[in-house]
């Protein structure tokens, strides 16, 4: 067993620390942009359609969010929202072609990734904001070679993508002598996979070594994660978050069909559509067998492979592994293996996790509503942002914690009671609050 003490390296700490603080605040922007509420002189009213991908409590945040900052920024006497949520007889397709055939629609919110690559197919002309997606250029089909996080069309939107370089910091935080990170996912997840080679670029510079495990995915992991996509038609199909080659930014620019199945979204679900699993350059554990288990191995047995060479496990935010946690968990905590998450769905079986408020996400995504449709804002010239590390929240669990010998400062937060007492929008600094 490899259990850590709470005893940080301090020469080692600092350097990575550092690296990761400047990785942090090279990330962070600033909104510089000044909202002034519509006055009850103003007798305009805005045509805005919600669809949103599923009925969950990430998205279903996400949509409070957005329609209290339309409500501080437009008045409720100056908004008129429809709004449709996808389920087993409602496609997001069905409801994106009712909102772009109608000539009063003046904006659509697309929250979910399956409803922002539908809205973005049915329609090249009404402004569309979207949310709680991850990685916008693999779900529009942008070309890495014309992505500047501006669309150059009538899409722009908030990510849910959480910070990559403060989950960098929570790797080395909590773990006494990070040498390794094992990083794990599922093949048909590209949301990790994206996630994951921006942390893998993180690690690079501060020299860690890495090291990606592919762990079987669960047909009711792929279910769960599939629920909203129409397999009927094109609109949603062919979705750019399930899009891989070599590498996620690549497989942005490739047409997908089918290899060997019997519909589109299975072939794209299949491992033939998923990239290898990478290494680093500088690993070297193993070099000479970097494989050591083949398709066959169960979750148990690469779990327990990656736990022997790693000082870390990484796990992606909305990752495809939450129905298996308990296994990843129980191996790790066994082995001494430090668990790092940013997923609240699984934040109370890790170690340490990074909390990013919906709301605020959907906060966010509703300034843009107001700057395209009051100050005439070109939807494609506003660049697409995420979260500032400033604003997610960093979490421990207790249980684990005392097992491994660990304490963590006031500036961590202890993940049940954090989650069972924050309310969503808490921290959110609204608009109208700042005026008064």
């Amino acid at each position: 067993m490899k259990f850590h003490t709470n005893r940080l390296q301090p020469k080692r700490f600092g350097a990575l620390f550092l690296a990761a603080s400047m990785l942090t605040l090279s990330a962070c922007g600033s909104d510089s942009i000044s909202y002034e509420p519509l006055t009850e002189e103003d007798d305009t009213v805005y045509n805005i359609c919600i669809v949103q991908s599923e009925d969950n409590t990430e998205l279903n945040q996400i949509q409070q969010g957005f329609q209290d900052a339309l409500t501080d920024l437009f008045g409720e006497n100056h908004v008129n929202v429809t709004v449709q949520v996808a389920n087993s007889e409602t496609s997001v397709d069905d409801i994106n072609s009712t909102y772009t055939s109608d000539e009063n629609t003046q904006l659509i919110f697309a929250n979910g990734s399956s409803a922002l690559t539908s809205a973005a197919f049915y329609t090249e002309d009404i402004p569309v904001v979207g949310a709680g997606v991850i990685d916008f250029q693999s779900a529009l089909h942008t070309p890495d070679s014309e992505w500047d996080a501006k669309t150059g069309t009538n899409v722009t939107g908030i990510s849910s993508r959480p910070p990559i370089a403060a989950q960098l910091s929570l790797l080395i935080e909590a773990t006494s002598d990070l040498q390794t990170v094992g990083i794990l996912y599922c093949p048909e997840d590209t949301d990790a996979i994206y996630q994951n080679e921006i942390l893998e670029d993180y690690l690079d510079q501060a020299g860690i070594a890495w090291r990606e495990y592919e762990i079987p995915s669960t047909e009711a992991a792929i279910t769960e994660h599939e629920t909203s996509i129409d397999t009927e038609t094109s609109g949603s199909t062919i979705s750019g978050d399930k899009v891989v080659a070599n590498s996620a930014k690549e497989g942005s620019e490739i047409d997908v069909e089918s290899i060997g199945e019997s519909n589109v979204l299975f072939g794209l679900n299949s491992t033939n559509s998923a990239r290898s699993a990478k290494i680093s350059a500088n690993w070297t554990q193993d070099i000479n067998d970097p494989v050591s288990y083949d398709l066959g191995s169960t979750t148990e047995e690469i779990v327990n492979y990656a736990a022997s060479q790693s000082s870390a496990f990484f796990i992606s935010a909305n990752s495809y592994l939450d129905d298996q946690i308990d296994t990843i968990a129980s191996i790790a905590n066994a082995t001494g293996t430090t668990t790092v998450s940013a997923d609240t769905t699984i934040a109370s079986k890790t170690l340490v996790s990074l909390y990013v408020d919906p709301y605020n996400e959907g906060y966010s995504a509703g300034k843009l509503a107001y700057r395209i449709l009051v100050n005439g804002d070109d939807p494609g010239s506003i660049k697409i942002t995420g979260t500032n590390a400033d604003d997610a929240t960093k979490l421990y669990q207790d249980t684990i914690a005392e097992q491994f010998g660990l304490t963590f400062g006031k500036s961590f937060s202890e993940v049940d009671d954090f989650l069972s007492t924050y309310v969503p929008g808490t921290n959110t600094e609204r608009i109208s609050s700042e005026e008064e």
